[in-house]
């Protein structure tokens, strides 16, 4: 079934809600994806931010190294050729494809040829025969140090040692060499075996031929060993070590005059910094220190001498005077205080012990003696009132005859009422002030019998029910509940 575009309106009209609610979810779904975006990004600029940075901090490093390895690998070459000569191109030829077939820097052979090259040529080869001798040393040490696993430079500084006869280190690479070796390489040669009637270049053949010949297991194995996993990693570090150099000698015409103009300025500038050094700031130091040894220094030991000379002693003979004149009066006076304030704390502890504490407790027993008595009147008066009220009962009890009594109010009902209202209002007053005084004095014998005479009274009124004068009974219920309180 289709739904055509009215159906959807008509949809929503009948349910603003539900289509409300779609929306209000729609947006927070935006809202969120937009936030992830938004913190995915923030992130990624932040990470990239961090990889330029160390990106350029890297490859300012290695531009500053390959400048290095290039002034290093430019010293070299400059030594290479100021040994060969001549012989120089051919040298570097044979040299290059020694080290594109092992899988070894070129720059690196060169500097160790050159370092070869100057000690043959030191013990009497000319630079052919420095130069042949040289390839043919770097070629055997290539092949040594891929066998027994040493660098390169190693190995050649070894020969170059052996040549001149310092020949133990070549045991470490299976090779021996001693006199009987070298006068039979003489003799193989035709020449003698006299090693003493030879010159150095010749002994030094003769020691190099030893050399080839104890190699025989080593020759060719660094170029046999090129394709594999430690051959290809030596060629990459070989490879990166001439990428260095190779960029570094790109950058060297560049900064060559940069630093030969600094080299200019600091020529210029670095002489007035030390004459402002030497007339300026050395004399200004020398002053303080001139300053601090005539003047601070003394001051302070002035300082010192004072308090150790003077005030020192000054103190001394002020505690001396105090401890002699003023501390024994002091310590008198206390004895004397002390003893005085310990006698009077006696006396007083006497005097409330022996005098003050007896008489409060026989004052005690007095009051204790003349409550005893006021404990007799108020029980006599007690007696009284219960009499007063055993009266009221029996005139409340009292029948009269009905020829007495006639028609109302009779004259004995105008007395009764009349001796009430004179109970109530002579005795009521003076029995409520009464027991108000025993209740201040606290009397003995009251008991329970201590409330209010007046609120008794009233609250005991008010509960009776006198009609118009007439009512006997209540009458003398009032004469009985005032002769009770």
């Amino acid at each position: 079934m289709s739904v055509t575009m009215g159906d959807a309106i008509l949809y929503l009209s009948a349910n603003p809600d539900a289509l409300n609610a779609g929306l209000k979810t729609a947006d927070s779904k935006i809202k969120t994806f937009a936030n992830g975006a938004k913190n995915i990004l923030g992130s990624a600029l932040k990470a990239g931010m961090i990889g330029a940075g160390i990106a350029i901090a890297a490859g300012m490093g290695i531009l500053v190294k390959s400048v290095g390895e290039a002034a290093n690998a430019g010293e070299a070459m400059a030594k290479f050729e100021a040994t060969f000569g001549g012989a120089s191109a051919g040298l570097v030829k044979s040299l290059d494809e020694l080290a594109g077939a092992t899988g070894r820097s070129r720059y690196e052979l060169r500097a160790s040829a050159a370092d070869f090259g100057a000690v043959t040529k030191a013990l009497g080869f000319s630079e052919e025969g420095a130069a042949d001798m040289s390839a043919a040393a770097l070629t055997m040490a290539v092949d040594l140090g891929a066998f027994h696993n040493l660098p390169t430079e190693d190995v050649a500084n070894r020969i170059q040692k052996a040549l001149t006869g310092e020949t133990e280190s070549m045991k470490a690479l299976g090779i021996v060499i001693n006199q009987n070796r070298i006068k039979q390489e003489l003799l193989n040669m035709g020449i003698t075996d006299n090693v003493n009637e030879v010159d150095e270049a010749t002994k030094a053949q003769a020691i190099f031929n030893i050399i080839q010949a104890q190699t025989g297991d080593a020759v060719g194995i660094a170029q046999e060993e090129a394709g594999s996993f430690t051959g290809q990693v030596v060629a990459l570090k070989a490879a990166w070590s001439d990428f260095m150099v190779d960029v570094g000698t790109q950058l060297l015409p560049v900064l060559t005059p940069l630093l030969t103009n600094f080299g200019a300025f600091a020529r210029e500038v670095l002489p007035l910094v030390v004459q402002w050094v030497s007339t300026k700031l050395v004399p200004a130091f020398i002053a303080f220190a001139n300053f601090i040894n005539t003047s601070v220094l003394p001051a302070i030991g002035s300082v010192g001498g004072w308090i150790t000379e003077a005030l020192v002693p000054a103190l001394q003979t002020m505690w001396t005077w105090f401890s002699v004149n003023i501390l024994p009066l002091l310590l008198a006076v206390a004895d004397v205080v002390g003893a005085v304030l310990f006698k009077a704390f006696e006396i007083l502890g006497g005097l409330w012990t022996n005098v003050i504490l007896p008489a409060l407790q026989a004052m005690g027993e007095w009051i204790d003696g003349l409550l005893e008595p006021i404990g007799g009147v108020v029980g006599a008066i007690e007696k009284f009132v219960d009499w007063l009220g055993k009266a009221a009962d029996a005139i409340r009890n009292l029948k009269l005859p009905e020829w007495l009594v006639g028609h109302s109010p009779s004259p004995f009902e105008n007395t009764l009422r009349g001796i009430s209202d004179a109970l109530e209002k002579e005795l009521s007053p003076q029995l409520g002030k009464f027991s108000a005084q025993l209740q201040a004095t606290g009397g003995a014998g009251l008991g329970a019998q201590t409330t209010s005479y007046d609120q008794s009274r009233t609250t005991r009124v008010d509960q009776m029910n006198i009609n118009n004068g007439r009512d006997e009974q209540g009458v003398m219920q009032v004469l009985r509940n005032a002769s009770r309180i």
